[in-house]
């Protein structure tokens, strides 16, 4: 194949070099690009594009070409004139998706240029409107107006927006395709497995022969075809070698044009930036996911400015507007992880990066926190593949003392703003996955059962087995799925809770961090645990003494943080799954496990301290009596202490119970308009009202109990 790039190579450059049939050269690889434009689709129609092949060929064919300026970058890049892309008159790239603007903004922006161009160059481009005018009869006005700020562009310009295009019609979708026949064959090898093990269980059946038989072929067909693209593609390093040698340039240019790598970014996005077809970006981040996946494919490649840009732009909105490009860049950095890379060089680059020290953490969070909306139908379920990568990220930076300062500064920093999101959005999917699994899990259980009294089993219907075992499988996965998600998750928890304390025990989080410890710790410690025994916990990622442990070493590290005595009230107010049976039943099994004596003993102090307050809380309960409706918070309705008014709907809530839900949904509850914390207008009339309310009922019982002291004083004396 390489002998048959280098001879394409060779027959091309010398047509290039030939004045008489160089534009002939250029025009044939533009018609190429904009006839098989549609090669990019989902679905390819084999009979009006060219071939992989052809398009791979021509991929390795072109990198070659681009060979003498990727050599030096530093000093080629400023040929490379983004203006092309709109005043070029050989490929159309104004269909494409823009990085951060829409078609109404890229063609307000091309309009732009050919007004300034038009002024700079008035009277010469003038004659040359004229004498096109005068030659070229059925134009319209409007390609009259753009051919006036046409210009000619160099061989490296030309040569680097060709590239892009072809590689992103060719090698790029190669890659899209084999991650495609991939994905494909994994599914149907399993589908396969779970037949073959449907029939060594005794349920053979005519159909499912059938079924073998087919899923078998299907395999073959698939094996062969991703064989085919590992041989042409993934085992050739050099190819791969100047792809990234490509993008690294596509890179440098791309900063170039916001000012070059400087952090933070500008407030305002260049228009020049904004209007770059987002493929050449996104096609990088797949290739460095790629490679970054085959052994040594990057071995000796420079990666710092990959690193670079990825840092710069993995959590600006403002630059980058699809979310999924900027988690592909989540993937690339998850993949360079030193204990999955293979490469000690990776673990300098997180540990001695200066703009990797300064903002990799920061940014982090935030995409964690801007994920949870991507636009996509899908968007509930990709978040959480997502987050996975971003919570390895972060586990593995929190064991390097220069990440975890900067993690710690943030929390202080941001205690309020995307730090205080990030804890709410792990919460939440903390519940959910586990909570999800353990309901799996005792479907898993109905299923076995079944299958465990054979009698039973054998009289079912064969297809009914079938579909009973296929279900079962599939639940497996998900289960195994979800149940690593909430590990990492609870570990997190963890970790963060030792020296990071203090967000968790803020009015606006308190009560909900407590519930989600008291729902875990029922699951885990309450009377319905032994249901969740299953033949196999490991093969689910299903570790109850370490999430047990966990959650007791969470709810101990918030303690020693809680400066102001809130957690245990917290703890006590969860009326769905607090009582103070459990935690005795929790220690104990604690115990028996093998867990830390010291954080048992101040998990059972913390039992005791909220046993107390649910004590107090009952006698301040007393003391208030029936609590005036318009004092409610009408959410939780609960005495306000805090209470605000929504400035849409008007109604009046307490503080922490709309920061809470804002943290999750940034609208009014109570009509869906749209609402932030600084939009929440003080109620410090009501406020007071509610002051002199707890006053007086206080100071009513304190006088009706001194009263009943007094009474019970006389009547002592008139008995003596």
């Amino acid at each position: 194949m390489n002998g048959l790039y280098d001879g394409l190579k060779d027959i091309l450059l010398t047509l290039l070099k030939n004045l008489d049939t160089r534009e002939k050269v250029l025009e044939y690889i533009a018609e190429v690009i904009n006839k098989n434009a549609s090669r990019s689709g989902m679905q390819v129609d084999p009979l009006k594009c060219a071939s992989s092949g052809m398009f791979v060929n021509l991929s390795a064919v072109m990198l070659r070409l681009c060979e003498p300026f990727l050599d030096n970058m530093e000093s080629k890049k400023d040929k490379i004139d983004v203006k092309y892309l709109f005043c070029n008159n050989r490929i159309d790239f104004k269909d494409l998706t823009a990085i951060n603007a829409s078609s109404e903004e890229v063609s307000s922006w091309i309009e732009s240029i050919n007004n300034e161009h038009a002024q700079n160059n008035a009277s010469g481009e003038a004659r040359f409107v004229e004498s096109q005018e005068a030659t070229s009869s059925g134009k319209n006005s409007a390609s009259s107006q753009l051919r006036c700020s046409k210009k000619n562009f160099s061989f490296v310009c030309e040569c680097f927006f060709m590239t892009s295009r072809v590689l992103n019609l060719g090698l790029m979708k190669a890659i899209s395709d084999f991650k495609h026949i991939s994905q494909q064959l994994a599914r149907f090898e399993d589908d396969l497995e779970s037949n073959r093990a449907v029939r060594d269980q005794g349920g053979g059946s005519p159909q499912l022969e059938q079924d073998i038989t087919r899923l078998e072929k299907i395999v073959e067909i698939l094996s062969q075809d991703k064989l085919c693209y590992e041989a042409q593609i993934l085992r050739d390093g050099a190819f791969l070698q100047r792809a990234l040698s490509f993008y690294r340039l596509m890179i440098l240019w791309s900063v170039n044009l916001v000012g070059g790598f400087k952090m933070p970014l500008p407030s305002q996005c260049s228009k020049e930036f904004a209007c770059i077809p987002e493929h050449f970006l996104d096609d990088a981040m797949d290739l460095l996911v790629l490679t970054s996946r085959i052994p040594k494919a990057l071995e000796s490649f420079v990666l710092d400015d990959f690193l670079s840009f990825i840092i710069m732009f993995m959590g600006s909105t403002s630059y980058i507007k699809n979310p999924y490009l900027r988690a592909k860049m989540v993937e690339v950095l998850n993949c360079w992880m030193p204990q999955r890379s293979g490469l000690s060089s990776t673990a300098s680059l997180f540990e001695g990066h200066q703009l990797c020290l300064d903002y990799l953490v920061r940014n982090l969070l935030k995409l964690y926190v801007d994920i949870e909306f991507t636009g996509s139908h899908t968007q509930f379920f990709d978040k959480f593949n997502i987050r996975h990568n971003i919570a390895e990220l972060l586990e593995y930076l929190w064991d390097v003392p220069s990440h975890r300062n900067a993690w710690r500064q943030i929390a202080k920093e941001e205690e309020k703003g995307v730090y205080l999101n990030f804890l709410n959005f792990l919460i939440n999917d903390s519940i959910y996955l586990l909570d999800e699994s353990l309901n799996k899990i005792l479907e898993l259980k109905e299923i076995e059962a079944e299958m465990t009294n054979t009698v039973e089993w054998e009289r079912r219907p064969a297809q009914e087995r079938e579909e009973r075992l296929r279900v079962f499988h599939q639940w497996e996965n998900i289960v195994r799925f979800d149940m690593r998600l909430a590990n990492e998750d609870v570990g997190m928890l963890a970790f963060t809770s030792e020296q990071i304390p203090a967000p968790f025990l803020l009015p606006e989080m308190v009560e909900r961090v407590a519930s989600m410890l008291n729902y875990f710790l029922l699951q885990l410690a309450g009377p319905q645990r032994k249901s969740l025994t299953v033949k196999d916990p490991e093969k689910y990622e299903f570790k109850p003494k370490q999430l047990l442990k966990q959650i007791a070493t969470i709810y101990v590290h918030i303690s020693r943080g809680d400066k102001e005595s809130v957690f245990p009230a917290a703890i006590s107010k969860d009326g769905r799954a607090y009582n103070d049976q459990l935690f005795a039943s929790a220690a104990n099994i604690l115990w028996k496990i093998g867990g830390d004596p010291k954080i048992i003993q101040e998990f059972m102090q913390l039992a005791g301290r909220a046993k107390a307050a649910a004590s107090e809380a009952m006698d301040a309960e007393a003391i208030l009596g029936d609590i005036p409706d318009e004092f409610l918070d009408p959410i939780q309705y609960t005495l306000m202490k805090d209470p605000v008014t929504l400035p849409s709907s008007k109604v009046t809530v307490d503080r922490p119970v709309i920061i809470r839900h804002l943290l999750s949904d940034s609208t009014d509850p109570f009509n869906r308009s749209h609402l932030t914390q600084d939009m929440l207008i003080p109620n410090t009339e009501l406020k007071l009202q509610i002051e002199e309310f707890v006053q007086s009922q206080q100071l009513r019982k304190r006088t009706a109990a001194v009263s009943e002291i007094g009474q019970a004083d006389g009547a002592d004396d008139m008995a003596e």
